[in-house]
């Protein structure tokens, strides 16, 4: 492997990638609407092609009267402390922080989630500003009264060129990783450059799309694609790299999609 350094971009989305849960599930549950309701709710605004994939729950937040007047920068912090991040997010941070070899990693989150939740939720694991998430315009008590930016659908593509050209870096060293259809527009752009988008679900349009797949529980394991494709390592490697930041690699079952297990 070659010892001279190269940049990497890497950008995560936040719900079900670095999380079990959907934020918008649980803020709705904190006010009072189910999941179904919830889904149903979604559905509708989709179905009407007001916003771009990803931009329904904050749509909802400003104009729904289920939710309008209800929801504040202090439920988002509640609902921040509901989520439940998957193992190793902080480990996976720290690990890409500190560089692999020589190569150096710049480490982004862009969003749909409201931003003040994703902040919340990865509070000493990335800077703030290092999180892109949709913002909202508050009033003078703190609730919700307007969207500002949303990171959705093409919002995504727009924020990602920009901290390319902010690091410098090639837009075959990009590293895109995420779970479902609000991911649509920045893999697909990532792709037709030559990066590199990986999926975190089995979602069929994903799979297409995606250079791999990686199934876990465990965030460190989106290293293993990264490791293997980019960096050349080959698998007896990638054990022994996991073993040295104190993993083992209990379970590889490789087709299309790679289910992985660390102890």
């Amino acid at each position: 492997m070659s010892k001279r350094q190269k940049r990497y971009l890497f950008i995560c989305d936040f719900d079900k990638t670095l999380s079990f849960d959907d934020s918008g599930v649980i803020l709705s549950e904190k006010i009072g609407i189910n999941e179904e309701s919830f889904e149903e709710k979604l559905a509708r605004v989709r179905g009407r092609n007001i916003v771009q994939l990803g931009g329904e729950l904050a749509q909802l937040i400003v104009t729904d009267p289920d939710y309008k007047g209800k929801v504040s920068k202090k439920l988002f912090q509640a609902v921040a402390k509901d989520i439940k991040l998957k193992r190793d997010v902080s480990k996976l941070m720290k690990v890409l922080e500190k560089g692999i070899e020589e190569n150096k990693f710049f480490c982004y989150v862009i969003s749909a989630c409201p931003a003040e939740i994703i902040k919340t939720a990865l509070k000493g694991i990335l800077p703030p500003e290092n999180i892109i998430g949709t913002t909202f315009i508050y009033d003078d008590k703190g609730n919700v009264q307007s969207i500002e930016r949303t990171g959705a659908g093409q919002g995504k593509v727009t924020n990602l060129d920009l901290l390319r050209e902010k690091n410098k870096i090639p837009r075959d060293r990009i590293i895109y990783v995420g779970d479902g259809s609000s991911d649509l527009h920045v893999m697909l752009h990532v792709n037709a450059y030559g990066g590199y988008p990986i999926a975190v679900s089995s979602s069929p349009y994903l799979g297409h799309i995606s250079k791999r797949t990686v199934l876990s529980d465990s965030a460190l394991s989106i290293l293993t694609p990264i490791l293997e494709d980019m960096l050349g390592y080959k698998e007896i490697q990638i054990k022994k790299f996991f073993i040295d930041i104190g993993h083992t690699i209990s379970e590889w079952s490789r087709v299309k999609t790679d289910w992985i297990a660390l102890e």
